[in-house]
């Protein structure tokens, strides 16, 4: 199981681009971290780099199916709350990026969609 102070050496290992957004997080804040994430996420969307997404998507899934509740938690509600946000492209673009989200996250993001507030 994944810890919260675990987050760090986790995204540096999985994804090496990431380090030097990472100096610049607090790295015991794990809802910090997946601002971070979200944020190299956004920015690779932008650059088209969509190779990197794949991975950003497929590292925040591994982290909530191996996180602790924390770690579950700090995902839920930073990374994949901020989906629309990434979503905001043309209809070409968003289903490009709606192909790449893994099921686990894809089924998260629906559920916050489909039944905010609860």
């Amino acid at each position: 199981m994944i810890n919260q102070f675990e987050i760090p050496i986790y995204l540096e290992d999985a994804l090496p681009e990431i380090s030097g957004d990472l100096k610049q997080c607090k790295k015991d804040n794990p809802y910090k971290l997946m601002k971070t994430l979200i944020d190299f996420t956004s920015n690779n969307i932008k650059e088209h780099n969509y190779q990197v997404v794949k991975r950003c998507f497929q590292i925040a899934e591994k982290l909530y199916d191996k996180g602790n509740s924390i770690v579950k938690n700090s995902v839920e509600n930073v990374y994949i709350y901020s989906f629309s946000r990434l979503l905001n492209g043309d209809k070409k673009e968003m289903n490009l990026i709606l192909g790449l989200i893994p099921g686990t996250l894809y089924s998260l993001y629906m559920h916050q969609v489909l039944k905010p507030g609860i």
